[in-house]
């Protein structure tokens, strides 16, 4: 006696991103499948690669579980082709996307034979902005130096005292300009009245 295969819906599969929440699509948001088995898209796989200090893998946000990526990069990792057909008929084919990861940048490979669908795509963009890497080591040096005294005027501002004379300061010196203002304004006026 055969068993029945329990058949798969729609309602088994989630169409759409753990991370962003948005549902898949066959462009930036092509379901990405981790060695995990989770499945991410790919916009928010660039945007975690583009932040991590370990450019050649991804850590899972769901299990931390780490995936190598591939020798082409982020975009050849496996897409879920089970969600993938769940999608509308136009949306099941996979255009080439390529990552470049110094520009932060998801773009759409331009091919020569483009069918009508990446025709539409042409009119919306080519390219998606991911954000920047993080600096490297160098530059934080100078970033940090900002960073120390935006801090101490932080923790200096956390006490009431402190907060309110600052607070008074302020509004001291915005008085004292407008009336510095008001003064040179009106003696204009007084000089060009008696000439």
């Amino acid at each position: 006696m055969q068993r029945k295969q329990p058949s798969i819906s729609k309602s088994d599969f989630n169409l759409e991103c753990a991370i962003c929440f948005s549902q898949f699509n066959n462009v930036f948001r092509t379901p990405k499948m981790l060695q995990c088995n989770h499945t991410f898209c790919l916009e928010c796989l660039a945007r975690m690669n583009v932040k991590s200090a370990k450019p050649d893998s991804i850590q899972c946000p769901l299990c931390r579980g780490h995936t190598p990526l591939p020798d082409l990069g982020l975009p050849k990792l496996t897409t879920d082709r089970a969600v993938l057909s769940y999608l509308p008929t136009a949306m099941q084919r996979v255009y080439s996307i390529r990552f470049n990861r110094n520009k932060g940048k998801l773009q759409v490979k331009r091919t020569t034979d483009a069918p009508p669908p990446l025709n539409s795509l042409r009119s919306i963009c080519h390219s998606l902005d991911v954000g920047l890497p993080s600096p490297p080591g160098g530059s934080e040096d100078v970033e940090g130096g900002q960073r120390r005294r935006l801090g101490a005027l932080m923790r200096l501002c956390r006490r009431p005292g402190c907060r309110a004379s600052l607070l008074v300061s302020v509004v001291v010196m915005m008085v004292v300009l407008t009336c510095i203002i008001c003064q040179m304004l009106l003696w204009q006026i007084i000089c060009i009245s008696l000439t």
